[in-house]
């Protein structure tokens, strides 16, 4: 009786992960054919895959399952290059896109961290304003400052207070009390070494602690979380200063694993109030948050990545109680106005995927219209370490109706890797935006936007702290308007080119107007058409 025992508890667990893998096969091939959406009239863009030699080195009993990236344009071009974080104990890297590859100019850059360290998210902005666009980093240590002068970075840490059992994950910037200094939001994770399971929502105090930290004017900061009204002990992946309401003062959204969204409305005076969304009186897993003005009506809305259908519920609900609503399927807020949002995931035709990460908005067939590239697969999934179970990441083109159209097999997207974020930017310099799915544990996977018939309008404001939260408003030569706000840290532990592009379909732009959170405005208008406008 004993050798049957001792036979049956070896076999439970392989029993439970079948009947895992079996479950999620089923969740998959069930929700391949919920959405119907038509492309008719839809440019469909063709992709090239190109690779990047960089193997990012994760050790899952030593780090967070996470890591940075940055589209940064180090030398001030107007080309921009890659930022890739290395795992612990790995340097980081940098590459140039020249003559159809990604070149490693790593050793050019004067970029250094410590030993025993990973790099998890990483920001872009000139904050000394000489015109060369800095790095902020966050890795298991702290947050570091990278200064950037025509393409050598010095190494500084900075004088950032962060809770003993808190791990930063990622950096929000924004000048919130307008003294032209940058202040950050940072997003904190329990310690690697302390994290007790994946699927906590209950625990009292357990989890990281995000922090406000306020510039003192010299890159040193105040702890002004308590008093800015942002206190919240639980796991954070994922914040971004945007304006929400259109009232001149930048917001924070910002996504909490094992819990809700929040969208704090900023005051004044350094104060922020935790608004009621669709989200609130919910369960989930929000991990990556996308910007975008998706239905060109001047409102910013957004999109969460969630655990979806990947996972069966009895895994997924942890300690959640019977009478707490849970909610595991793909988020989209429309912005209302007002600081009211409506989830529109269902309506959209975004709600109903797979375990997620990062995800980010951009224009990738140029037609006016912003398109969705979302991550996928957990290195910590079982059915995931079984390569053929994994998925290609979710590359989905929007239609004249406002809905998603998945068509990653049709424009050449595969990506069955641990997807932590796509990234965006136009390398091979053609106007129409490439895409690299940033991957954990492997080679980053990079996709470059073939020749398109539809035409573009490039903008670039200044790489500065004033920048951040500004709407850029375009009038297209038939009248019709379209918005992209400025922002930093679109993503995961990311951050995307800070160049906007405009599709303007088959004809052109008239005016260009930026309105900064300072109030102050520029505007251009002539003909442009296949063009980058400098402001």
């Amino acid at each position: 009786m004993k050798t049957v025992f001792k036979i049956l508890s070896r076999l439970i667990p392989t029993i439970i992960l079948l009947l895992f893998i079996m479950v999620s096969i089923k969740s998959i091939i069930d929700r391949q054919v919920d959405y119907d959406v038509s492309t008719d009239g839809v440019a469909i863009p063709e992709f090239s895959e190109v690779e990047i030699d960089f193997t990012q080195a994760h050790e899952n009993d030593k780090s967070l399952p996470f890591m940075a990236s940055a589209v940064i344009d180090i030398d001030n071009d107007g080309v921009e290059e890659l930022f890739l974080g290395g795992g612990y104990s790995q340097a980081d890297a940098v590459f140039r896109f020249a003559e159809s590859q990604f070149v490693n100019i790593s050793d050019l850059t004067g970029l250094e961290k410590q030993d025993s360290d990973a790099t998890l998210g990483s920001v872009v902005m000139d904050v000394d304003n000489n015109g060369y666009s800095d790095l902020i980093i966050a890795r298991e240590s702290g947050i570091w400052l990278h200064k950037n002068n025509n393409g050598s970075f010095s190494n500084e840490k900075l004088v950032a207070p962060l809770s003993e059992d808190t791990t930063p994950l990622s950096v929000a910037i924004a000048d919130i009390n307008r003294d032209g200094h940058f202040d950050m939001f940072v997003s904190g994770y329990i310690r690697n070494d302390l994290v007790e399971g994946q699927n906590i929502f209950n625990k009292e105090g357990y989890g990281g602690t995000s922090a406000m930290l306020l510039n003192n004017g010299d890159n040193t900061f105040t702890d002004i979380t308590e008093s800015s009204g942002l206190y919240y002990k639980h796991n954070t992946f994922q914040g971004v200063f945007v304006d929400l309401d259109n009232d001149g003062l930048e917001d924070l959204v910002v996504a909490h694993d094992t819990g809700q969204i929040r969208t704090w409305k900023n005051m004044g005076d350094s104060k922020f109030e935790n608004m009621p969304n669709p989200n609130s009186e919910q369960y989930s897993y929000p991990m990556g948050i996308a910007v975008s003005d998706y239905n060109n009506d001047g409102l910013v809305d957004l999109f969460f990545s969630n655990v979806g259908t990947t996972a069966p519920n009895f895994l997924v609900k942890g300690d959640l109680r019977e009478d707490q609503v849970f909610n595991k399927k793909w988020i989209m807020f429309e912005n209302k106005g007002g600081f009211i949002f409506e989830d529109v995931a269902e309506a959209t035709k975004v709600a109903d995927y797979e375990f997620s990460w990062g995800a980010i908005f951009e224009d990738f067939n140029l037609d006016g219209l912003d398109d969705l590239v979302v991550s996928e697969n957990y290195i910590g999934c079982p059915p995931h370490k079984i390569p053929f179970l994994r998925l290609p990441g979710r590359f989905m083109l929007q239609n004249q109706d406002g809905e998603f159209a998945e068509v990653s097999k049709a424009v050449g997207i595969d990506n069955k890797f641990y997807s932590i974020s796509p990234i965006t930017a136009d390398f091979n310099q053609d106007g129409a935006p490439d895409v690299v799915h940033i991957n954990l544990k492997d080679k980053p996977k990079a996709f470059i936007s073939m020749a398109q018939d539809n035409h573009y309008l490039k903008v670039k404001l200044p790489d500065t702290v004033n920048s951040i939260g500004a709407m850029v408003t375009v009038t297209r030569s038939d009248g019709s308007k379209l918005y992209k706000p400025f922002i930093s840290g679109e993503g995961l532990c990311s951050d995307q080119s800070h160049i906007l592009i405009f599709g303007l379909g088959n004809g052109s732009a008239t005016d260009v107007q930026v309105d900064y959170l300072d109030g102050t405005s520029s505007n251009q208008n002539s003909e442009f058409v296949d063009t980058l406008l400098t402001f």
